[in-house]
């Protein structure tokens, strides 16, 4: 994903105007416009402070997505994850995850005691709650690129509202479907397609609140 394409994304799913990037950064409307249609591809470290206060993403993320600084490859493996916690409305406007996340997608993170790939958390609000499985404040702790297996809850974007929700990944003589756990959806969702077509993440942790 393009240092463009990121901070569009974020302006949008935070749902603020250029205007309103302007009044917290402090930087000219002109300067934003470019930066963020593309015409300047690598902000000024200082600007890149100020957009990622204003966007609340990791500073440090940003540099690197401009080129300033390389990421590091790390030899061996740490036995703890530093997960971004994102929003609903993030989720909404980059799925399908198409690259891979990254802990600077969010300034908020959770530790998680095992490496995951591309693991994200996300925390249940009022409109994607679901009693009694997932209540206002859990947080999910999601894995958006691991195939799931049989009788894994997953949550996945119901074509018909599109809107994501909760259910079973089961398999019916290898053919694999979603059993809902939304008393609404009579039917099951029978996976014709890619899994990364519907499946947002497979919930591999439960944190009620």
């Amino acid at each position: 994903m393009s240092l463009t394409n990121l901070l569009q994304l974020n302006r949008k799913s935070k749902k603020l105007t250029l205007m309103n990037i302007v009044e917290k950064t402090g930087l000219s409307y002109g300067k934003v416009y470019r930066i963020f249609n593309g015409s300047i591809e690598k902000p000024t470290p200082n600007s890149l402070k100020q957009l990622a206060k204003a966007l609340q993403l990791d500073y440090s993320y940003l540099f690197q997505k401009a080129g300033y600084i390389h990421k590091e490859t790390k030899t061996s493996q740490t036995k703890t994850s530093l997960i971004p916690i994102l929003s609903w409305d993030f989720c909404y406007l980059a799925f399908p995850f198409q690259e891979p996340l990254s802990a600077g997608l969010s300034d908020k993170h959770i530790p998680y005691h095992r490496n995951i790939k591309d693991g994200f958390a996300i925390s249940v609000d009022s409109k994607h709650s679901l009693f009694p499985y997932f209540c206002s404040n859990d947080t999910l702790i999601c894995e958006p690129h691991c195939p799931p297996k049989e009788n894994d809850t997953v949550i996945f974007i119901n074509t018909q509202t599109n809107q994501f929700n909760y259910g079973l990944y089961k398999k019916n003589k290898n053919n694999p479907y979603i059993s809902s756990l939304h008393q609404q959806d009579t039917a099951d969702i029978i996976l014709n397609e890619s899994l990364q077509d519907i499946i947002l993440g497979t919930i591999i942790s439960h944190m009620k609140s």
